[in-house]
């Protein structure tokens, strides 16, 4: 007659233990610099304790088009009913697509803006005077991290990797009224095209 055994789960090795523990440090440190957390970080030269904030060179070629798979939520915000102080008055969904060339300076580009708009959505007497496509951007490059601005205005903060920008849009200006078309952070993802 035989005995009935509970059966037991097996233990991990210690190499199968080990093997997870570094696959999940890879991760997190690969997450970590996805989403910019050691973007901050500076050499600090030699003996001088005060750390120098110079540009660091372009860690990934730029140079081509990016497109959005999908359109993104844009959100529109105006001072029409406010004067002086902006509101939420809608959103619309953009499709963009940038061109992105090169300058004589390796840590700047320029950059083509060109989207079209789905879904407009704003409250009666918004206000918002729609801004306008193409848009002509400078981009200036930090380790991973890319900065468009017109003029000194910043209009988005990006970090990018070979083949997806991904970045937070938050573009502000004065016509009629004041005002501002942003999106939630980290929401506009261009890939390489």
């Amino acid at each position: 007659m035989a005995t009935a055994s509970a059966k037991q789960p097996k233990q991990m090795s210690k190499l199968q233990t080990a093997a997870i523990v570094i696959i999940a440090f890879t991760v997190t440190i690969a997450t970590f610099y996805y989403l910019g957390i050691f973007d901050d970080f500076q050499v600090i030269d030699g003996g001088d304790s005060t750390p120098e904030a110079t540009p660091l060179t372009a860690a990934r070629n730029l140079e081509g088009t990016w497109k959005t798979t999908f359109p993104v939520k844009f959100y529109i915000k105006t001072d029409f009913e406010t004067f002086g102080e902006l509101e939420d008055v809608g959103s619309e969904n953009r499709t963009m697509t940038w061109i992105i060339t090169a300058t004589n300076d390796e840590n700047t580009v320029n950059v083509e803006v060109y989207f079209t708009v789905s879904d407009r959505q704003l409250v009666s007497d918004s206000g918002y005077t729609p801004d306008v496509s193409p848009m002509f951007l400078t981009g200036t490059i930090s380790g991973t991290r890319l900065t468009l601005k017109t003029g000194d205005r910043t209009i988005c903060e990006c970090n990018f990797t070979t083949d997806i920008i991904t970045g937070t849009w938050s573009d502000y200006w004065s016509m009629v009224y004041e005002q501002e078309v942003y999106t939630a952070t980290n929401s506009l993802i261009l890939t390489r095209q």
